[in-house]
């Protein structure tokens, strides 16, 4: 039987060998084509058979090379991220988009413990002069600065 030495590498194989095989299976339906004449399934056939090849590589290496155990995955900083995702697509609109810059690197900045409130409020700062410098003026996009009335 197989001894598992590296449990970080074999679960990072599962993941890739589940992505190439879902990818083979999505793509089984489109035409291949050739090398001169790619077919619309030609791309992510090779790209999945790529992924899977990557898994079983790292798969075999996870059983003959000891590697660090599979850490505590932290929630915080992934539950902190969903809800400023959440958070912008809901103030952008409604608050503009300086306001919502501004909240979500706020909120943003919790995701890390031991997050100083004079550092985050620079940086917030900084990213709504940034963020109206490139994406309203530089860009031209049809975002509202503050308030939409």
């Amino acid at each position: 039987m197989f001894r598992v030495r590296s449990p970080q590498d074999f679960g990072a194989a599962a993941v890739f060998i589940a992505i190439g095989v879902a990818g083979l299976y999505f793509a089984s339906d489109l035409a291949f084509g050739t090398s001169s004449r790619m077919g619309p399934g030609y791309f992510p056939v090779l790209l999945s058979a790529c992924i899977l090849l990557i898994g079983i590589i790292v798969g075999i290496r996870s059983l003959s090379i000891a590697g660090p155990a599979v850490e505590r995955i932290p929630l915080r900083p992934i539950a902190v991220i969903v809800l400023c995702i959440i958070g912008f697509g809901l103030l952008i609109e409604r608050a503009g988009v300086a306001i919502a810059a501004a909240a979500l690197v706020l909120l943003a900045s919790y995701a890390r413990p031991g997050a100083r409130l004079a550092e985050s409020l620079a940086l917030a700062a900084a990213m709504v002069v940034f963020v109206i410098a490139v994406f309203v003026y530089a860009l031209g996009q049809p975002l509202p600065v503050l308030w939409s009335r």
